[in-house]
């Protein structure tokens, strides 16, 4: 009987002295950006409950690893809160342990956070050497992506056409690409997405392809007469005639390393084999003898 009586009693101990030990306060780590380009300052804050003044340190792992590494030492405030600044150069992880075990029963107090992942966005960077190229002469368009380190896929695209390359360890690349008629091409890169950044995006203007035309020029004596696309011809008059393109029809062209943007505004030359005529000004503007070849966009 005594026992029996005793049982309810001993319950009741265990529960009392449950109750009394303190909840252990969850360590917090929380970052002021998700996601954030090479090298940006992200501010890592928290607390440890219960460990003020205590020292700490800030761990990182790199996404597709297991090893966390130091980047950081600190010592919490009074309240047992931190604050540090890092600039995340990869994807990862990131958490804060306490250094040195708190003077409060260890059951109170956690040592170490959760982990905060922190997306970082790649760069691309892309150059274009030769933007003025002849049909069928290869150009070569070359670029950078950060952060480097890992052989990234690389699309970059020229007008409609893509091309697929990947970047060397130092995140470098380049293609060769050949333009496959006249025209002006636009280039853009698309760098992909892997395990150490997301992906990104650039562009690099364009590139005009040429081909050579005869071409010669009118002028004097011509001043003042009415052109077949409409106008007046005036010493100051940009453009070119033209026997077949619709008028209006835009062009580059280019010798020796100049250029000029023009329409097609007349019709002519009547005579020769010659595609073009140049007005004076278009002529002056890119330095072009009576009579030879230019490099036309059409």
């Amino acid at each position: 009987m005594a026992a029996a009586a005793l049982l309810p009693l001993a319950a009741t101990y265990m529960l009392t002295t449950a109750s009394a030990a303190p909840a252990k306060r969850a360590a917090r780590i929380d970052a002021s950006d998700a996601t954030v380009s090479v090298g940006e300052a992200v501010t890592l804050r928290g607390a440890f409950p219960g460990a003020g003044k205590a020292p700490f340190a800030v761990r990182y792992r790199e996404q597709g690893t297991k090893r966390w590494n130091t980047v950081a030492h600190g010592r919490t405030g009074a309240a047992g809160r931190y604050l540090v600044n890092v600039r995340p150069r990869r994807s990862g992880y990131w958490r804060a342990e306490l250094t040195t075990p708190p003077q409060t029963p260890a059951h109170a107090v956690d040592a170490g956070t959760g982990s905060e992942r922190i997306s970082v966005r790649s760069e691309t960077r892309v150059s274009v050497k030769g933007r003025d190229a002849l049909v069928g002469r290869p150009v070569t368009i070359r670029g950078q992506v950060a952060p480097a380190g890992d052989r990234r896929r690389v699309v970059v695209s020229v007008g409609h056409a893509e091309q697929t390359t990947r970047t060397g360890r130092d995140g470098r690349f380049a293609i060769r690409w050949t333009a496959p008629s006249t025209g002006v091409y636009p280039v853009r890169v698309s760098a992909r997405s892997n395990r150490i950044a997301r992906g990104s995006h650039d562009r690099a203007g364009q590139v005009t392809a040429y081909r050579g035309a005869a071409a010669s020029w009118y002028g004097p004596g011509l001043y003042g007469n009415h052109l077949a696309c409409g106008g007046t011809l005036t010493p100051t008059t940009l453009g070119v005639a033209n026997r077949t393109l619709p008028c209006g029809t835009k062009l580059r062209l280019a010798y020796r390393g100049r250029t000029v943007n023009v329409r097609v505004i007349d019709r002519g030359p009547f005579s020769g084999s010659r595609e073009f005529d140049l007005t004076s000004a278009t002529k002056q503007k890119l330095g072009f003898p009576d009579v030879g070849t230019v490099l036309t966009s059409r």
